[in-house]
């Protein structure tokens, strides 16, 4: 499991069963993840520059796309860049060991997704040129450079937020079954 996912079970299982009694708090918990996607996602977009990070990174799209030579590499183009971080509640396979059914936020550019995550499993990015370059130029929680820039900083807040939204509906669930109970 990836060190930086925000990890809550049996949200879906309450979620599911809290909407047979009250379609209002599935909607509060649903806003509370909402929220904090769209929160993050415009601070992960503010933090994409207009200039590249490094100073041989093409502004320009390659003449020939994925050719052997390199030519293929994404040009670095902040509309683009920015467009392609966007937040799902679709509920998905994220590796092998967990699923997403809050929330997630996902990068979909190519040349984001170099920058966001390039280093990130490497154990010497200190020997390397091109991440020692990114790491000088970028946040201190190297390789987190965008999305996960943004939930490194803002974890205990988000964490703090969607437990307390859980918290929440399980309590109303709760007290709904005692009511049918008697």
């Amino acid at each position: 499991m990836s060190k930086n996912a925000i990890v809550l079970t049996g949200v879906k299982e309450t979620l599911k069963a809290l909407e047979a009694f009250d379609k209002g708090a599935v909607k509060e918990f649903n806003k509370v993840i909402t929220k904090e996607l769209s929160i993050a996602k415009k601070e992960a977009q503010s933090l994409v520059t207009a200039t590249p990070p490094l100073s041989g990174w093409n502004t320009q799209p390659a003449a020939k796309p994925r050719s052997r030579n390199g030519a293929g590499w994404p040009a670095w183009d902040q509309s683009i860049i920015k467009s392609g971080i966007s937040s799902s509640k679709a509920e998905g396979k994220v590796r092998k060991d967990y699923t997403t059914s809050a929330g997630a936020l996902k990068n979909k550019s190519s040349a984001g997704v170099i920058y966001e995550v390039a280093g990130r499993n490497n154990k010497s990015a200190g020997k390397n040129k091109f991440l020692s370059n990114l790491k000088s130029k970028d946040s201190p929680f190297m390789p987190s450079r965008l999305i996960w820039n943004v939930v490194d900083k803002r974890r205990e807040k988000i964490v703090a937020n969607v437990s307390q939204a859980l918290e929440d509906a399980k309590a109303t669930l709760q007290k709904n079954l005692q009511k049918e109970r008697g």
